[in-house]
């Protein structure tokens, strides 16, 4: 689906993309609460101030709402961030330079229509004209099934897992934008 196609159907469907880094308190505690909310397949936070710590250190983080209510968010960052992920750790040792999308929480009610695939195509255009390499890490133990097909029909390659801990793996995926 075409940027174009996306742009019409986020205008149909009543969504708008906002800064995550300029949302509101109320915003940033329906984040958390979602966030929480898709624990196992999204790292848990102590709190919402742990959230905004994040998104204050992030290199480009957004929101979405449909009719004025939280539908998404993502949060990622660049290379020498502070941030202590051992999976943004991952690609900070191997790349110079890169983009690190560490988070997207999509509600439930709105997986498979098009909301993640406009956030991350939305951080592409943004990457498009650095060329990045665009990493994130996917769950393969618990399994996302879904996050694993939504990378795979992005364009995005497996290049190793890791085993972080008992019951908790990953997959670390990478694309490369090519003008």
């Amino acid at each position: 689906m075409g940027l174009e196609v996306q742009l019409l159907l986020i205008i149909m469907n009543n969504l708008t993309l906002h800064d995550l880094k300029t949302a509101n308190k109320n915003t940033l505690e329906e984040v958390y609460v979602l966030n929480q909310d898709l624990i196992p397949m999204l790292g848990s936070l102590d709190s919402s101030s742990e959230l905004k710590t994040l998104i204050d250190e992030s290199s480009n983080s957004f929101y979405i709402e449909k009719k004025g209510k939280l539908a998404a968010f993502i949060v990622c960052f660049r290379e020498n961030s502070e941030y202590r992920s051992l999976n943004y750790r991952h690609f900070d040792h191997k790349y110079e330079k890169f983009l690190y999308i560490d988070r997207v929480g999509v509600r439930k009610k709105h997986i498979n229509k098009g909301i993640g695939t406009y956030l991350y195509k939305h951080i592409f255009n943004i990457n498009d004209q650095n060329q990045l390499p665009i990493c994130a890490e996917v769950n393969i133990e618990p399994k996302n099934e879904i996050s694993l097909n939504f990378h795979k029909k992005l364009g995005f390659e497996e290049t190793s897992e890791k085993q972080i801990k008992s019951g908790y793996k990953v997959k670390y995926v990478e694309k490369i934008l090519k003008r």
